[in-house]
């Protein structure tokens, strides 16, 4: 059976050109056309040229492209503690690395995570904090995504957590993102 693709509906432009976040503009001027004519052919007016569809679609296409992704903004390499290491540990690399939060991974598992706003819980209820084991005081793991995943995944899933981590295709944890790191790419 052939499968004939269906054809794009020139009114489906606008909605795809809000998703990357360009203006009619910036998708006239890399598509070699005018802005005015984006207009019209997001609003059904224009039925444009075979030639010139695909110039607009290829513009919007190198833009998705050009999106930032995980790997763009994740610090790396990430500071990982084990379950039976002492919390003084996580302390003093967090303190070494000027980091607030540490995964925690077991074997090639991350089976939960320490932040700093754990240990300041954590410390009401022990005395002896430094000396607990990170199994004692860990909460859940971060959230993992792959490192081609768009940023707005990422910044979804960061609304509700303290950071995420990135694995590459082979499933190996290669990098973290916290809140902050969002705003390396500039303007979000």
């Amino acid at each position: 059976m052939v499968v004939i693709p269906r054809p794009i509906d020139p009114r489906e432009i606008k909605r795809i050109r809000k998703e990357l976040g360009i203006t009619q503009e910036e998708l006239a001027r890399k598509a070699g056309v005018t802005q005015a004519y984006i207009a019209k052919l997001e609003a059904g007016k224009v039925d444009p040229r075979l030639s010139t569809l695909n110039r607009i679609l290829q513009a919007l296409l190198e833009c998705k492209k050009a999106q930032p992704r995980a790997r763009d903004v994740m610090s790396s390499p990430v500071i990982f503690v084990k379950p039976y290491e002492k919390v003084e540990k996580v302390i003093k690399l967090m303190n070494e690395h000027n980091i607030s939060q540490i995964p925690v991974v077991s074997g090639n598992k991350v089976v939960g995570s320490v932040t700093e706003r754990t240990l300041v819980r954590q410390s009401l209820e022990y005395e002896d904090i430094y000396d607990r084991k990170v199994m004692e005081v860990m909460e859940e793991p971060f959230p993992i995504v792959n490192e081609d995943e768009d940023l707005e995944v990422v910044k979804y899933l960061l609304e509700d957590h303290p950071a995420v981590l990135v694995q590459n295709r082979e499933g190996k944890i290669v990098g973290i993102i916290t809140r902050v790191d969002l705003f390396r790419v500039g303007k979000t």
